[in-house]
């Protein structure tokens, strides 16, 4: 009690009681129960550090285990493919403006990879695949010469987070700094990485020197979530579930031994004579220097006991509930990993329609938001920006002017009658744009249009009467329709 509160206690000591009741709720109200001591949070710690202090020195080995995670446990592999599948699956389209820019980009599609193994599409799936396994992934832009003899003399070159030198750490006057192998400069900025030559867990007789060297920012594309502000890296997408994925397959094994130990028990015979009698179903050779004969252990084995002891056959145990605890805590990975449970374990127990495209509808508003904030701006973007650099240096007039539209793929109908249906009646009240709908298909607009032209040409000159935008129109009053009945 303060100065003020004394005072008023000894003039109107009732006013002084409110006034305390009143304090103490409103520090009750202004209380965050996470953030109180007591019991319940004894073994609750937790630090201040910035998402590098953490990210920092925890990568390397959360890298490590969820690359084995992906390779050796089938539900981590199997969130893996869902991942890239929905975010990639055959690729991200992109279109320029420019028609001679256009043509160039499409040569530039097939020739862009470095390693000569992939087109453009195949290096978005590889990038995609890791940044979700390793938290984070480097792309090298590798300026070629006319000699080389590509469309546009740039190629690109994916490498894992491994070729960052992490150790390298530096303050280089004035407010630049290297900071976990990335260099900045005095306000912040991306000057450049410092690199290793050479994968650091290459295998092979011939190994490069682990020295890195610097490579400026504009040459390299550096692709990974960022979920805090000020953070230089990515963590894997398994981290949250890490120990789960780990611990479940503990528990599998466990269970799938003790069953088989109990399955090699078949019956435990004895000897009423006190001398061992023929094993049941063994021939009674199988006995060592010794006279033992149950030295190893297999299916179906009849257990010879000291004499006086009963028959007894054995009964394997059964675990209640076994199934359900696994479905739960499959569950419970799957939406720690951000993957529907469905799609990861390809379950499908107990779901309806509604509860299935209730769960598509939000993954897929989370895979958009990926595709666009991460694929797209940090990867496809920088590519672009680049190529039209490159281009008009190979001499397309232009090629800077020019814009690019993208165009992810299109993700498959739950019901395509009903998906149809509301995709028809959205686009026949303008709600939205016809070439919108089609983009989200998939498909180029543009493309579409000419391809329609093309087979209303074919009609006319078989002599086949048809109108295509008469069967458009109709398709859309029969989806009106359809839609107001339901």
């Amino acid at each position: 009690m303060n100065v003020l509160d004394r005072a008023i206690a000894w003039v109107a000591p009732t006013a002084a009681l409110k006034r305390a009741r009143a304090r103490a709720a409103l520090g009750l109200v202004r209380g965050y129960e996470g953030a109180k001591t007591g019991r319940r949070t004894a073994g609750w710690t937790s630090g201040t550090s910035s998402a590098n202090a953490e990210i920092g020195p925890a990568a390397s080995r959360l890298r490590q285990r969820c690359r084995d995670l992906f390779r050796n446990n089938p539900l981590a592999a199997s969130i893996l493919r869902v991942m890239v599948s929905n975010l990639v699956g055959t690729g991200i389209v992109v279109k320029v403006s420019d028609p001679a820019l256009q043509a160039k980009w499409e040569q530039f599609v097939l020739q862009c990879d470095a390693d000569g193994v992939s087109d453009l599409y195949g290096l978005t799936a590889l990038v995609a695949q890791s940044w979700k396994e390793s938290g984070e992934v480097l792309v090298r832009l590798r300026p070629r010469t006319a000699a080389d003899g590509l469309a546009v003399p740039l190629q690109l070159q994916v490498l894992e987070i491994d070729h960052l030198d992490t150790s390298k750490e530096e303050d280089l006057g004035g407010g630049r700094h290297i900071l976990q192998g990335i260099q900045f400069d005095a306000l912040g900025r991306r000057e450049g990485y410092w690199l290793f030559p050479q994968h650091p867990g290459e295998a092979g007789p011939i190994r490069a020197a682990l020295v890195s060297r610097f490579v400026p920012a504009d040459q390299v594309l550096h692709i990974f979530s960022r979920t805090r502000p000020g953070q230089i890296r990515g963590v894997p997408a398994l981290a949250p579930v890490m120990l789960k994925l780990r611990d479940l397959d503990d528990y599998q094994e466990a269970e799938l031994l003790r069953k088989g130990i109990e399955s090699c028990f078949a019956a435990f015979v004895t000897n009423p004579n006190g001398t061992q009698g023929s094993m049941l179903g063994a021939d009674a050779s199988q006995t060592d220097a010794k006279g033992t004969r149950d030295e190893t252990i297999a299916a179906g084995m009849v257990k010879y006991l000291g004499p006086g002891e009963s028959v007894e056959f054995g009964t394997p145990s059964s675990v209640s509930g076994f199934n359900e605890f696994i479905t739960n805590y499959k569950r419970e990975i799957t939406s720690g990993a951000g993957v529907p449970h469905e799609l990861a374990t390809g379950n499908l127990t107990d779901v309806n329609y509604t509860s299935h495209r209730a769960g598509l509808v939000e993954y897929r508003r989370q895979v958009e938001q990926e595709q666009w904030l991460v694929l797209i701006h940090q990867f496809l973007r920088p590519v672009v920006a680049a190529f039209q650099r490159y281009a008009a240096i190979s001499g397309v007039r232009n090629a800077l002017a020019a814009t690019a539209e993208y165009t992810p793929p299109k993700f498959d109908w739950v019901d395509p009658v009903k998906d149809a249906t509301g995709e028809l009646i959205e686009v026949a009240a303008g709600l939205k744009p016809w070439q919108e709908a089609v983009r989200r298909r998939g498909f180029d607009p543009e493309r579409v249009v000419e391809q329609i032209k093309e087979d209303q040409a074919r009609f006319e000159a078989a002599g086949v009467k048809v109108q295509i935008g008469d069967l458009l129109l109709g398709a859309v009053a029969t989806a009106i329709n359809q839609g107001s009945r339901e």
